[in-house]
């Protein structure tokens, strides 16, 4: 009799963790804290809105400047929009640091490539 009475809550209790697993993961989060200041959306859709502007600062960016100051800036937002993508839709931030190690030792390897390529004056070869 005593396994009967105990149905019920383990029911309950397995019904409130399934209901409320959602809520225990801040990324499925109602809200989101933003430089301190709390946002009614989920934090996907904070991100998503964060690469919207990065995207529409991207072609600003190629329709106003000129010269050699354009490429760079192109380049540190694309970057930023990479790790936006990279750290929440690919969950590399909840994922072991191995994945982040795999990722980044071949980024590090061929910017050091790309860096000897570059320092070689041309006709040197």
């Amino acid at each position: 009799m005593s396994e009967q009475s105990h149905a019920p809550e383990m029911a309950e209790a397995a019904n409130a963790a399934a209901h409320g697993e959602h809520a225990a993961h801040p990324e499925h989060a109602e809200t989101t804290v933003l430089f301190g200041r709390e946002l009614p959306y989920p934090l996907y859709t904070v991100v998503f809105f964060g690469l919207g502007i990065l995207t529409i600062s991207e072609v600003l960016v190629a329709e106003v400047f000129g010269g050699g100051i354009r490429v760079p800036i192109l380049l540190a937002l694309a970057a930023v929009k990479a790790y936006l993508v990279i750290y929440y839709y690919m969950h590399l931030k909840t994922d072991s640091r191995m994945f982040a190690i795999a990722l980044l030792l071949p980024l590090f390897v061929a910017l050091v490539s790309m860096m000897f390529v570059l320092i070689t004056p041309p006709g040197s070869y």
